[in-house]
């Protein structure tokens, strides 16, 4: 047996229960006895769940504000769910192990780490208190970073296990009466609506000069002509490709799937075979030259350059102009969606609706909607995109909702997704379950 130091906080928590004869936890916790025994709690397979596994799950409710209940039943049952969600994990686990496609992103984690240390300092009201925190849990800030890596990375694994199962799930048929009495139940977690404001808009950005686009023509052939020449394509990408993204990866856009690119580089990319570099192939973005290095029922895993034709102060004065064109119609009673149709950016959405909270999290001169009537157009106002192309945008307001109860119609639809992900999980788990020795010991 491992022997291990506990809190006081822990040692209590499970001594307030020690009274109850079916409490596993309880047969090896003594409030009294400073060196508590570790023992198995439940067997999934060839692993197991250790009672140090569950108080470190309980430890970190408390770590995160969560207070534990004093009643014995309701511990019991906390307990019992933590078991139960570790021997879900661990099954999950095993599975994940064996698909050799499935990789964690350490740097991703370690970011999370670090956001969530960020956030319990915060919480607690700085450093010192929450390490203070820590200390009266036994804790260090290195074995709480480290307990919290290896949590979030056994996350990741379990939420691209999940992902990677039900991509071809069966489909889950709901009743109306189920989603009804979700939404009933989940009244008090839904809370209130904020206030709500929708808009049409037409987003429009300057069109390269016929000059500019032959350009980036030019560059993408000349670029192609070197890597059929023997050029290596993900060094070329670092040096020529005009994506912030994939440029310092080499161009690389892992794997992909139809419905996550642009149509016009999804047709290319899937009618390339293994290896092959296409033709360069134009999008809204500008030329794209696709090598397809990897290919499976339905992905694609690729690289791409991309060549953007450069746009010039001229071309931002015709936008100007055609947005004041847009916005004169707009007023006079034009329809926002013929609108869009003739002028907008067709990468934009073209309807949004927001909290008025969300308003300064858009472009500089959205905030002009908070306070604009119903029918009111606004703008045009313009901005700089993400890769500080110009743009401009003409909003008209549709709808101004006050804040309230959610309506049954208003989440309905998140709802439904919720209950069949879950759902959907859940018959995951129950096919492992069924094919994996569990043992658990009270």
């Amino acid at each position: 047996m491992v022997k291990r130091r506990y809190s006081a906080f822990m040692a209590i928590t499970f001594a307030a229960v020690a009274a109850f004869p079916s409490l596993g936890a309880s047969q090896a916790f003594n409030a009294s006895d400073p060196e508590l025994v570790d023992r198995i709690v439940a067997v999934v397979g060839d692993s197991v769940v250790l009672l140090s596994q569950v108080q470190t799950d309980l430890q970190q409710m408390a770590l995160q504000g969560r207070a534990l209940p004093d009643d014995p039943a309701a511990l019991q049952q906390l307990f019992d769910q933590s078991v139960e969600e570790r021997i879900n994990l661990l099954l999950i686990l095993q599975a994940a192990a064996r698909d050799s496609l499935l990789s964690v992103d350490e740097e991703q984690i370690e970011e999370s780490v670090q956001q969530e240390i960020d956030s319990r300092t915060q919480a607690f009201g700085g450093p010192p208190q929450f390490q203070q925190a820590l200390l009266a849990e036994g804790l260090t800030l290195a074995s709480y970073r480290d307990m919290l890596g290896q949590q979030i990375r056994r996350q990741q694994v379990q939420q691209l296990f999940m992902q990677r199962r039900l991509r071809d799930a069966a489909p889950i048929v709901l009743e109306e009466a189920e989603v009804r009495q979700a939404f009933e139940t989940a009244r008090g977690e839904i809370g209130q609506r904020p206030r709500l404001l929708s808009f049409h808009q037409v987003v429009i950005a300057p069109a390269p000069s016929p000059a500019a686009d032959s350009l980036a023509l030019l560059e993408a052939q000349a670029v192609l002509d070197s890597i059929r020449a023997g050029a290596d394509f993900a060094e070329l990408a670092e040096r020529h490709s005009d994506d912030p993204g994939s440029a310092p990866l080499g161009g690389d856009l892992d794997w992909f799937r139809r419905g996550t690119m642009v149509r016009e580089f999804e047709d290319a990319a899937f009618g390339l075979r293994d290896g092959q570099v296409s033709d360069p192939v134009k999008t809204e973005f500008g030329y794209h030259l696709i090598k397809v290095e990897r290919s499976r029922q339905g992905e694609r895993k690729g690289r791409h350059i991309l060549f953007t034709p450069e746009q010039t102060a001229d071309d931002a004065t015709s936008a100007r102009g055609i947005a004041a064109t847009v916005a004169t119609e707009a007023r006079a009673g034009a329809n926002m969606a013929d609108l869009n149709e003739r002028y907008a950016d067709p990468e934009s959405p073209d309807t949004l609706t927001v909290t008025y909270e969300q308003l300064n999290q858009l472009p500089p001169g959205y905030s002009a909607l908070a306070s604009a009537a119903v029918g009111d157009v606004v703008g045009p106002i313009e901005y700089q995109a993400a890769r500080g192309e110009v743009r401009l945008a003409v909003m008209k307001v549709t709808r101004i909702e006050e804040a309230g109860e959610y309506r049954f119609e208003e989440v309905r639809a998140q709802l439904e997704q919720r209950m069949i992900q879950q759902k959907q999980s859940e018959r995951v788990v129950r096919a492992l379950r069924d094919r994996t020795f569990i043992e658990v010991r009270r």
